[in-house]
């Protein structure tokens, strides 16, 4: 594990190994203390803590690794890495169909949530109102990726994070999943 240290006029992250190696972490902490110290030369307003701005570079880390990993070439089932052309297609293939599903769930609350919304005789009608603007203003990037995939023998479950600073809807989201399947006649 000997060798240069990073260069930081080029910072580079050592995506094959994960945020605790010696490299990795001397790099984070190195975008901490640039990140303290703009926060001061600049005098921000808001001073954050060390350990919540360390917890946000770790977990970017930690989405750029993965989609690193995501895209490097896999395996065939002739057990050979993929071609360019393979590899490029099933890139394309899943950023569809990840595309496809979030617009699709995003649709699906929006139609309930305007039904409800429009509805003169509904007395939760303020609520439903709020929960429109709350899916407008998430948009389909708003949503958290829920599915799990299993690719070359190796199953990736995708865990979403529970942030403190974050506030949690899901009870929100759930009312409109539920009114989707209580409502099933007009879906």
């Amino acid at each position: 594990e000997d060798g240069p240290s990073p260069d930081t006029d080029n910072i580079a992250f050592d995506l094959t190994r994960n945020y605790s190696s010696p490299w990795n972490t001397f790099l984070l902490n190195f975008l901490l203390r640039e990140f303290q110290l703009r926060c001061t030369s600049e005098t921000w307003p808001i001073r954050k803590e060390d350990d919540y701005v360390e917890e946000i570079l770790r977990e970017r880390y930690k989405r750029l690794r993965t989609l690193w990993k995501n895209a490097q070439p896999k395996l065939t089932t002739k057990g050979v890495l993929e071609t360019p052309a393979e590899h490029e297609t099933r890139l394309l293939e899943e950023s569809r169909r990840l595309g496809k599903e979030s617009r699709q769930a995003t649709r699906r609350r929006n139609h309930i949530v305007v039904m409800k919304s429009e509805a003169p005789d509904d007395d939760d009608l303020r609520s439903w109102k709020w929960l429109q603007r709350l899916i407008n203003t998430l948009g389909e990037h708003g949503m958290s990726s829920e599915e799990s995939s299993v690719e070359n023998g190796i199953e990736n479950v995708l865990r979403v994070k529970k942030l403190e600073w974050r506030k949690n809807i899901d009870k929100e989201l759930e009312i409109v999943d539920l009114q989707r399947i209580l409502d099933k006649d007009i879906f």
